[in-house]
């Protein structure tokens, strides 16, 4: 497995998006309290002027407020699932879904910065394939080119997600929701997503039979040639 402290994000950001194309913005003097790993996440991902995140939203800077002894950082789209740092000890993360109570993720700062990074990039690839259920006993076959990240785990957008990479891929398998509400999870099947840069690396995908891939723009992978 793959240690997330051992992957550089502006190694991996610069394989992904290309080279930085603006300088860093400088954080607002207000600012300067903010944890180490957030002020340099900050920084980075100020060089690149594509969006480096399009799924969860980092609050600016400016915005990140002190309440309670924990401060938001990040949310999910519909702003209904929050991360939050300890102000006291502020490698310790909380998440929690709106008006629920925190609790206290299995991951630290650094590794959470890290795992959205990839998760974002299996949203931000020129190439992806996805499926929202596959059955369990296809997924070594789908993983194979890749090493699992030993991420903690965190509970959005539900608990058992897991990250998968190497050089020009990155993948995020989960688990299959039901057809009807209320949603469940569905036994025997995951939900998959595997992204790239180079479209090539994800052919061997459209040879699995039996897995109905939707691929970007919206259509099935069997009206794609290559």
């Amino acid at each position: 497995m793959i240690d997330p402290m051992c992957i550089e994000l502006f190694r991996f950001l610069t394989n992904w998006h290309g080279s930085p194309d603006v300088p860093p913005s400088p954080l607002p003097a207000e600012s300067h309290w903010l944890p180490e790993p957030l002020k340099e996440w900050y920084s980075l991902s100020s060089r690149w002027t594509r969006p480096l995140m399009t799924v969860k939203r980092m609050r600016a800077p400016e915005h990140v407020i002190a309440r309670d002894r924990k401060a938001v950082f990040m949310e999910d789209p519909t702003g209904d699932w929050r991360w939050a740092f300890d102000t006291r000890d502020p490698g310790v993360v909380y998440d929690a879904e709106l008006d629920k109570e925190w609790e206290q993720s299995a991951e630290g700062l650094s590794e959470v910065l890290v795992h959205s990074a990839l998760n974002e990039a299996t949203y931000n690839a020129r190439s992806w394939r996805a499926c929202s259920a596959v059955e369990e006993d296809r997924l070594a076959e789908i993983v194979a080119p890749m090493s699992e990240v030993a991420f903690g785990g965190w509970r959005w957008p539900a608990p058992g997600c897991r990250i998968f990479m190497n050089e020009l891929m990155v993948a995020e398998i989960g688990p299959a929701m039901g057809l009807h509400v209320p949603w469940e999870h569905r036994p025997g099947f995951a939900a998959v997503r595997v992204a790239a840069n180079n479209p090539a690396c994800l052919g061997y995908l459209d040879n699995m039979s039996a897995i109905n891939w939707v691929t970007p723009p919206f259509v099935r992978s069997s009206d794609v040639r290559w």
